[in-house]
């Protein structure tokens, strides 16, 4: 039986964001890395407070709808 690699979630994180054209939400990362919302959400603070990455706060038009969009800062690490 092959070993599992451990990787860290910030390194999976940075991998989908790096891999999308456009910011994406806690809710897509997390369908992304198959992780949990809150588990994404936790990194992606942690990861925005290190200066790997970024976010920008969406609020729909219609409908009290806001969330988190995440990308990698440009020229970043």
């Amino acid at each position: 039986m092959p070993k599992k690699e451990n990787v860290p979630v910030s390194v999976i994180i940075q991998k989908v964001l790096e891999e999308s054209k456009d910011p994406l939400s806690t809710y897509e990362v997390a369908k992304k890395t198959k992780l949990s919302w809150s588990t994404v959400n936790i990194h992606c603070y942690k990861l925005k407070d290190n200066g790997s990455i970024d976010c920008k706060l969406e609020v729909a038009e219609v409908g009290s709808g806001k969330k988190m969009l995440w990308f990698l800062k440009k020229g970043g690490n």
